[in-house]
């Protein structure tokens, strides 16, 4: 059975979206770019998961999560917040980031499920 997951998705004041390049060495998805998020930790809750892995990929602190209600492998969680404080620095294991509009988006190499998971934040998320 697949160890369960997390992920964030991040929207900032401007309706702009947090994305990070995974690297090309990497299983899953190598290039793409995707959300903040991984693996569950023994005793961890998919919540504090999510907010420990995007602490640990970004330095941002997050808050105030929410459940993306789009259908995923049940083994992954996907949050949204608008709430969080910091500055973003990427960690070893993401190649860049980027904050991207709903129009530029779609002009990046995403991993499968980002650009479902923004649409229905923006369109469902407060």
């Amino acid at each position: 059975m697949p160890r369960e997951s997390a992920i964030v998705v991040i929207i900032d004041p401007v309706e702009r979206v947090l994305l990070l390049q995974r690297p090309t060495w990497i299983n899953w998805a190598p290039g793409q770019w995707a959300f903040p998020g991984g693996k569950l930790e023994a005793a961890e809750s998919r919540e504090d998961a999510a907010i420990r892995e995007t602490k640990e990929e970004t330095e941002l602190d997050i808050r105030a999560l929410k459940e993306v209600q789009i259908p995923v492998d049940s083994s992954l969680t996907m949050y949204y917040t608008r709430d969080y404080t910091g500055t973003v620095k990427i960690d070893w294991e993401h190649d860049d980031f980027a904050w991207v509009t709903r129009s530029e988006i779609e002009t990046y190499d995403l991993a499968p499920q980002v650009l479902e998971a923004y649409d229905w934040v923006l369109n469902n998320g407060n």
